[in-house]
């Protein structure tokens, strides 16, 4: 396959993801591969770095590691497990949804509208509720 072949198949790809219609690609329809939030990416690298087998001194490795660190809402595995089985017995949320809720825990249901499209239709009475008990989770740990 030439060079031109390839960006034309990478592009064409490119153009049939858009997260704000909930498309995505091939990696992530599988039904094999769900997102992760920042909080359960956090804690696969501190088991991780408590691994003497696998050594976690890389570059790559400590700066992903201070970027989860900063940016994780939840800081403990009991109320990271809470926190998807809130957002996932609900069965109302795609996994990008329910990791976008998790990462961004929005206030009330406009900021969570604006900030993810995909959940535009839902009813702010159904979403608030949720979210009410998403950022109740926050000050735990």
């Amino acid at each position: 396959m030439s060079t031109a072949e390839h960006r034309r198949q990478r592009n064409k790809a490119a153009d049939d993801e858009d997260a704000s219609l909930l498309k995505f690609g091939p990696d992530f329809t599988d039904g094999k591969t769900a997102p992760l939030t920042i909080s359960e990416v956090m804690i696969i690298l501190e088991r991780r770095a408590a691994d003497e087998q696998h050594p976690s001194d890389s570059p790559v490795f400590l700066k992903t590691s201070d970027y989860v660190h900063t940016f994780a809402r939840f800081q403990d595995q009991a109320t990271v497990e809470q926190v998807r089985t809130l957002l996932s017995q609900t069965q109302l949320f795609q996994d990008f949804e329910l990791a976008q809720l998790a990462n961004l825990c929005p206030a009330d249901a406009d900021e969570a509208k604006s900030l993810i499209p995909s959940l535009s239709e839902m009813d702010d009475d159904v979403l608030q509720p949720i979210l009410n008990d998403l950022n109740a989770f926050k000050g735990q740990f």
